[in-house]
């Protein structure tokens, strides 16, 4: 049972929000390392819910540089 103050559950849409670092990450990583080759990589992002912003930037999916992981 909900208490007074409490919302109901609800889907809320994300933005991406990806660091330059990542870009240049995975581009030395995909040219260095892997040789070009177009397989998939692991990343790992940060879901982050935060009521101060505004609604429409509230929720989002951050990227960092050091997002990129080893299967090693």
């Amino acid at each position: 049972m909900a208490t007074p103050t409490s919302m109901p559950l609800r889907y809320a849409p994300w933005i991406s929000d990806i660091e330059l670092a990542f870009y240049s990450s995975l581009a030395s990583i995909k040219i260095n390392h892997d040789k070009l080759d177009s397989s998939a990589r692991k990343v790992l992002g940060l879901y982050e819910i935060n009521p101060k912003d505004a609604e429409e930037r509230s929720t989002r999916m951050q990227i960092h540089g050091n997002a990129l992981t080893t299967d090693e």
